[in-house]
């Protein structure tokens, strides 16, 4: 699976870099305006390469559904908003201190399509490269390496201070958490993410480690995860337990994942119990849970809040229905509804940067039916691709796990331009070739 050495071209080492780097999402960073990443950087770098050596060929129907999504909806959603809607003279009487160069009407739209465009080329380049395939071993045990270092440092931070957070801001964007790991990210819903894709990679690449650092590595990365305390990990675990009987296990394996959900049943029954913690609990796991999926009354908290915001951007859907607003521009529309979701009281307020915490919100509201028709047909051919192979081999049912949870974040996360959404769904997509070609 894995070639002698490293010999990669230059797009495939920037595409080997961004990934590695795919978990520094808020440090080290420049922020002018927004806060430009890593591999935000490597990825405009490789988007650059990519339109200066450009040369037509054939194409999977991936890749062009990815280029729709990612290309060419932004455009069509770009040209059509500037040709139909008004200036958002609204949104810049409310919010006064926004009139400046970082939500300009007209420069900001420019910088998200410019974010669209990058991340196609890396989402392009990593899922169709033949060579990272074949070093994947390499690959995986070096993102394991910095995902283990990430999660070391935010077990520290847990337990006593975040230094991160009172470094300049001008090269962080980190949020402070009270005994919650989030790695380097800027809250602990974004951290799920990426810790939820490192802690399968050590748990299926067990023999890329000796089995001493393969039990650290385990051990470090599955508390960080925990110490999230997300209520996304009731997703987490749902796909878990459903993947293992989809997925070709044997009989033992299901039988005995039954007794290990019984065991982890009772045991968190009792310890909940023991330590008196179920109003934290409840709220964490239960409450979180409701309020995303009820209709919201209140914002109190940050299932409610995501579930209110998505909520405006369907109302601002169904009012642009076919191209949307444009990409990015949902920010400027946001406030048109803020009293008129049937919220009685508020906690978290929509501030001007706010938007749909949604993916399928965010595109639909911000690229139409249009767009949203690409970025299903998108995630349609990924997961078919995952379940047609899925029980090709250990790598195969991690990917499929991996993707499914993926998918299902996205209803909680935003906006679709943040490439640590796509990056590890391109990398599965890169594996699968190696099984596409040996068939």
């Amino acid at each position: 699976m894995m070639t002698s050495g490293l010999r990669l071209s230059i797009k495939e080492k920037l595409s080997y870099f961004i990934l590695l780097f795919i978990g520094f999402q808020q440090f080290p960073v420049i922020r002018i305006g927004g806060s430009l990443k890593i591999y935000e950087v490597l990825a405009l770098i490789l988007l650059v390469i990519n339109l200066a050596t450009y040369r037509p060929k054939k194409i999977s129907l991936i890749s062009l559904m990815a280029s729709m999504f990612f290309v060419v909806s932004p455009i069509v959603s770009y040209v059509f908003s500037l040709l139909i809607l008004d200036y958002p003279y609204e949104f810049y009487n409310k919010y006064p201190a926004a009139d400046g160069f970082k939500f300009n009407y007209y420069i900001f739209p420019l910088l998200q399509l410019v974010y669209m465009f990058f991340n196609y080329a890396a989402f392009n380049s990593i899922s169709t490269s033949l060579r990272l395939a074949e070093n994947i071993d390499r690959l995986l045990r070096g993102v394991i390496i910095v995902g283990t270092i990430i999660a070391t440092y935010s077990i520290i931070a847990t337990f006593t201070v975040d230094v991160i957070t009172y470094l300049p801001n001008i090269i962080q964007n980190k949020s402070v958490y009270t005994f919650r790991s989030s790695g380097l990210s800027q809250e602990p819903s974004f951290y799920v993410l990426y810790q939820s894709w490192i802690c399968l990679f050590v748990f299926f690449t067990k023999r890329l480690f000796n089995k001493a650092f393969w039990i650290t590595l385990l051990v470090i990365n599955v508390l960080s995860l925990i110490l999230t305390f997300s209520s996304t990990l009731v997703g987490l675990t749902l796909v878990i337990v459903v993947s293992i009987f989809l997925l070709n296990n044997s009989f033992k394996v299901k039988l005995m994942t039954t007794f290990l959900i019984m065991i982890c049943f009772f045991l968190g029954a009792y310890l909940i119990a023991y330590y008196d913690v179920y109003d934290a609990f409840e709220y964490t796991f239960i409450t979180k849970v409701q309020s995303f999926f009820a209709a919201p009354e209140h914002t109190l908290d940050s299932g409610s809040y995501r579930s209110y915001t998505g909520a405006i951007g369907m109302r601002i859907f169904k009012e642009h229905f076919f191209t949307g607003v444009g990409v990015g521009n949902s920010v400027y529309y946001m406030h048109i509804y803020e009293f008129r979701m049937g919220i009685i009281t508020f906690g978290e307020m929509l501030q001007p940067g706010a938007f749909p915490q949604n993916v399928f919100s965010s595109v639909l509201s911000e690229q139409g039916i249009f767009g949203g028709i690409f970025l299903f047909m998108l995630l349609f051919l990924i997961l078919k691709s995952f379940w047609k192979y899925r029980n090709s081999s250990g790598y195969s049912k991690m990917f499929f796990i991996g993707a499914s949870f993926n998918i299902i974040t996205m209803f909680t996360i935003a906006p679709v331009y943040s490439f640590f959404l796509w990056a590890f769904l391109a990398l599965g997509l890169c594996y699968l070739k190696t099984l596409h070609t040996s068939k």
